[in-house]
């Protein structure tokens, strides 16, 4: 059994490495941790009347998935210590399209997420990985909510 937990660098990211910690340990599963750095959209002012949003390139930094990486490889040593098999892998892309990917291609049997609790504004204006994740993912996934 496989345990796909999703981390960002919020604070609330413990509380999903906590969940993902206990299931996989209720289930003998291993645990597989990522997180996914996104584009970064911006606004480009063209003109009175056509403006644009750009993205910034994919592959903009690649030390950033490495720093990324490593920050959840500190995460992972002491669930290592304790015997559990952890990956981990920080990847660049869109949230909801790598985190469903990446469960298909682990043939992950759970997908743990947080959720900031964000109002319907916010959601609106930015959508929701949560929500992505729900409709997509092909397995059930267990949302952590990790607003304080």
């Amino acid at each position: 059994m496989t345990i796909l937990a999703c981390l960002d660098t919020s604070s609330g990211a413990q509380r999903v490495l906590d969940q993902g910690k206990l299931l996989a340990e209720r289930f003998n599963a291993s645990l597989s941790l990522l997180h996914v750095i996104e584009p970064v959209a911006t606004y480009v002012p063209v003109g009175a009347s056509m403006d644009v949003i750009a993205t910034t390139p994919l592959d903009i930094d690649p030390d950033l998935t490495q720093v990324a990486t490593q920050r959840l490889e500190k995460l992972a040593g002491p669930l290592r210590a304790g015997g559990r098999d952890v990956s981990c892998q920080a990847v660049l892309g869109m949230a909801v399209d790598e985190i469903v990917e990446r469960a298909k291609t682990l043939h992950a049997d759970y997908i743990i997420l947080g959720s900031h609790g964000h109002g319907a504004i916010f959601h609106l204006f930015s959508g929701s990985v949560v929500n992505g994740v729900l409709k997509h993912s092909p397995v059930p996934v267990l949302v952590v909510p990790v607003k304080d």
